[in-house]
């Protein structure tokens, strides 16, 4: 975006959309959220657009990229503070900050409010009078389908070890210096190992966010020790005298795939 201004305007419009059309607020604590938007098909090729208020856990990686692109795309000057000051970010950053800090606070609320300390795979939020009864969840969100912890769950209950929520809460702790966001990130990870360590090596989805004594599936993904590992390893580094974040890319080999990710350390 330094260089090509198409990009930085793509963002722009990209960012508006999200706050005009995708963000709304739980009706109990105000937490906000993004629906998702269905196309509905109608007579002579029109297309309505319906929401659902639902979000899926892969959303969280909203809140960090916020939180950069203000203090990047949206800085008014060549420096930031660490908090950035609201004089060192334009009109559209200040909304982008502050959106990006409620996001990640809703997105830590579908872990602290779940039996194992976990997020579901899927929330959804509640609406006024909606009428949807739950075996799991609060005033504010639910799992669709849940059910008593004796009866097979729905697949939204599960946590697959994603890693979207921690790359936020790095991205946060290291452009506020707040301690919070390195301690969410470690109650988290006492979490994964408490309820989705394997004994034999490695960890696993658990199939139940709600049960303590749940099942875990036989399989961990791929993104586990490529992505949430190395999030909650970023955070847990000992503080630099510059917190400042440095593009690095790490080269990840295997016998069938060659992949690069991209992050900041």
């Amino acid at each position: 975006a330094r260089s090509e201004p198409v990009y930085r305007e793509m963002y722009a419009d990209a960012m508006t959309a999200i706050h005009n059309r995708l963000l709304q607020k739980s009706p109990e604590n105000n937490l906000t959220y993004a629906v998702e938007l269905i196309p509905a098909a109608r007579r002579r090729g029109r297309v309505d657009w319906n929401t659902e208020q639902r979000q899926d856990h892969i959303a969280c990686f909203i809140g960090g990229s916020l939180l950069l692109g203000a203090t990047t795309s949206g800085a008014s000057g060549p420096v930031v503070s660490v908090p950035p000051l609201d004089e060192e970010l334009t009109e559209s950053a200040r909304r982008d900050w502050k959106t990006g800090l409620e996001f990640i606070d809703t997105c830590m609320d579908t872990y602290k409010r779940t039996a194992t300390g976990l997020a579901a795979d899927v929330v959804h939020f509640r609406r006024r009078g909606d009428g949807e009864t739950f075996y799991s969840g609060n005033l504010d969100w639910y799992i669709k389908g849940s059910r008593p912890p004796q009866r097979p769950p729905p697949y939204d209950a599960r946590y697959m070890l994603r890693p979207e929520t921690v790359e936020s809460l790095f991205l946060a702790y290291r452009l506020t210096g707040d301690e919070i966001y390195r301690q969410h990130g470690w109650d988290i990870f006492q979490s994964i190992e408490k309820y989705c360590r394997v004994e034999s090596g490695g960890y696993a989805t658990i199939l139940n966010v709600d049960d303590v004594k749940s099942k875990l599936e036989d399989k961990m993904e791929p993104f586990f020790l490529e992505a949430s590992s190395s999030g909650h390893q970023f955070i847990f580094r000992a503080e630099r005298d510059a917190q400042v974040l440095v593009p690095t890319v790490l080269r990840l080999d295997s016998p069938t795939t060659e992949q690069f990710v991209f992050y900041f350390a």
